[in-house]
C-alpha cells in the first residue's frame, strides 16, 4: 500500500519566499525612525506572501487526500474481484447440482389410474332383524338387531275453560293418640274429631288406634295419623294446626285417653264459581301432553343410540304405561295429567346387512369379489317388539369387483419404463384398463420412490 504524501511544513516554505534585504543606512543619511518604517513595510508584506502561501498549500493537501482515497477504492477493487468471481462459480456449480438433484429424485412423479373389471348384482328380498341373532344367517336371510328403550313420566299442567258452583269441603292430616289403654282401639269411618271452636272432621278410612306402652306403671301413647275431611263445606274449614276431640267418647274416661292433632293446615274448603276442565279440554290436553312426552323421551333416546345403527320405518313405538288426570284445579285455576310412557326402538347396523348381501353375491360371483358400490332401498318394518323383532323388504343394487391390492402393485411400478408397466397391467386379471403419466416431460419411467407414485383405482 502506499504511503499517505506527506505535508509540507511552513518553515520549508518560508524559506523558498524571497525576502528584500534592507541595507543599513548611515546615520549621516536617515535617522532611525526611517529605518523603523522600512522594517515595519518589509514585515507586512512577508506575513501577506505566507498567508497566500498557507492558503496554496490547504489547497493542495486537499486535492492530495482526495488523490489518495480514490487510489485506495481502486486498489481494494482490484482485490476484491477475484474472490467474487470464485462466489459466484461456485453458487453455480451449486445450483446445478440442486437442478439435478429435483430432475432425479424430487420433480419425476407417475399418475397411474386404474379400472378394475366389475360385475353388478342385485337384490330384493325379505330380511330379519332380530335381537336374539349373534351374526348374519345367509340361509334364513337374519341379521343381529337391538333393542333401546326409555321410560319417562310428566306432570302437565293446562288451564281449565270451564266455569261451575262449586261446594268443596276442606280435608287434612290428624295424628290419633291412645293414651287409654294398652288395648288397640277401632274406629270406623267418619268417626267424629272435634276443633276447640267447634268445627267438626270426619274419619276417611276405617283405622285401628294401637295400644298404648306401659312402661314401669306409666302409660306411654300410641299414635297412628289418618285422613280426615270437613263435615260442612267451606273455607271457614280451612284452619290451622289444631287439637281434637272425638265426641263419640265424651262422658266416658275415653274421652281423655283418645285425641288427635294437627301439624299441617287444613285445606280445599270453597263454596262458589270456579274453573273446571271441559271434555274439550282435557281432550286437547291428554293429546298435546302425550305428544310432548313422546318427543321429550326420543330426543333423549336418540341421543343414545349409536351413530352407526340403522332405523327405518315401522321400527318404533311409544306407549303410555300411566295416566292420571286430576281435575281439580289450583289456586292458578289450572287442572294437572300424570303421564308416563315408553319409547322402543328397534335397530340394526348396516353393516350387517351389507355382510349378508356380500355373502349372498359371492355364492354367485366368487368368493374373491367385493362390493365397490351400492344402493339400498328399504321398506316399512313389521316390528315384534316384545321378540324384539322386525321384518322389513330390502333392494339392493351393487358393483363388485376383485380389489387390487394397491400396496403391492405400488412396490412392483418402481423404475419400470412404459412397455415394462405394460406387461405388468397385463398380468392382473381384475384390472379392465389402465392409464399412465410422468412428469416432468423428460421422465421415462415410474420413480423409485414410492412416495412420488400416486395410484387411484376406479
Amino acid at each position: 500500500m502506499d504511503k499517505k504524501p506527506k505535508k509540507r511544513r511552513m518553515s520549508d516554505i518560508s524559506r523558498k519566499v524571497p525576502i528584500k534585504k534592507v541595507q543599513k543606512a548611515d546615520s549621516s543619511d536617515k535617522p532611525d525612525k526611517v529605518d523603523k518604517v522600512e522594517r515595519n513595510k518589509v514585515d507586512k508584506e512577508i506575513r501577506k506572501k505566507l498567508e497566500e502561501i498557507d492558503k496554496q498549500v490547504e489547497e493542495f493537501e486537499k486535492e492530495e487526500e482526495k488523490r489518495f482515497k480514490a487510489e485506495e477504492v481502486k486498489k481494494i477493487k482490484r482485490k476484491g474481484s477475484g474472490p467474487k468471481k470464485a462466489v459466484i462459480l461456485t453458487s453455480i456449480v451449486v445450483l446445478l447440482a440442486v437442478l439435478v438433484y429435483l430432475g432425479i429424485f424430487v420433480l419425476p412423479k407417475a399418475d397411474i389410474k386404474i379400472t378394475t373389471k366389475k360385475a353388478e348384482w342385485k337384490f330384493i328380498d325379505s330380511i330379519a332383524a332380530d335381537k336374539g341373532v349373534a351374526e348374519f344367517l345367509t340361509s334364513s336371510k337374519e341379521i343381529p338387531a337391538e333393542v333401546f328403550s326409555l321410560v319417562k313420566n310428566f306432570s302437565f299442567s293446562f288451564p281449565a275453560s270451564g266455569k261451575k258452583n262449586v261446594e268443596r269441603k276442606a280435608t287434612g292430616k290428624i295424628t290419633i293418640y291412645n293414651a287409654y289403654s294398652s288395648s288397640p282401639q277401632a274406629l270406623v269411618a267418619t268417626t267424629r274429631f272435634m276443633s276447640p271452636d267447634g268445627k267438626i272432621f270426619r274419619l276417611d278410612n276405617k283405622v285401628t288406634v294401637p295400644g298404648a306402652s306401659v312402661v314401669g306403671g306409666e302409660i306411654i301413647p300410641s299414635k297412628i295419623e289418618v285422613s280426615v275431611t270437613a263435615d260442612k263445606a267451606g273455607p271457614e274449614y280451612n284452619i290451622e294446626s289444631s287439637h281434637f276431640n272425638i265426641p263419640g267418647f265424651q262422658g266416658s274416661d275415653k274421652y281423655q285417653g283418645f285425641y288427635g292433632e294437627s301439624e299441617e293446615v287444613m285445606k280445599g274448603g270453597f263454596i262458589g264459581e270456579q274453573p273446571f276442565p271441559t271434555d274439550d279440554d282435557v281432550e286437547q290436553a291428554q293429546e298435546k301432553a302425550r305428544n310432548d312426552l313422546r318427543d321429550y323421551i326420543v330426543s333423549l333416546l336418540m341421543s343414545q343410540i349409536p351413530e352407526d345403527f340403522k332405523i327405518i320405518d315401522g321400527s318404533k313405538q311409544f306407549v303410555i304405561t300411566e295416566e292420571e288426570i286430576k281435575k281439580e284445579v289450583d289456586e292458578n285455576g289450572n287442572f294437572n295429567i300424570f303421564l308416563e310412557g315408553e319409547y322402543s326402538i328397534i335397530a340394526f347396523k348396516e353393516s350387517s346387512l351389507l355382510d349378508l348381501v356380500s355373502s349372498l353375491a359371492k355364492s354367485e360371483l366368487g368368493e374373491d369379489f367385493e362390493i365397490s358400490s351400492n344402493e339400498l332401498e328399504y321398506g316399512a318394518a313389521r316390528a315384534d317388539f316384545e321378540d324384539g323383532r322386525i321384518s322389513f323388504a330390502v333392494e339392493f343394487k351393487g358393483m363388485f369387483e376383485i380389489p387390487v391390492n394397491i400396496d403391492d402393485f405400488r412396490s412392483k411400478t418402481l423404475s419400470k419404463s412404459e412397455e415394462e408397466m405394460k406387461a405388468l397391467i397385463s398380468s392382473y386379471s381384475n384390472i379392465e384398463k389402465a392409464s399412465i403419466s410422468f412428469r416432468p416431460f423428460w421422465v421415462k419411467s415410474v420413480p423409485k420412490n414410492e412416495g412420488r407414485v400416486r395410484i387411484e383405482v376406479e
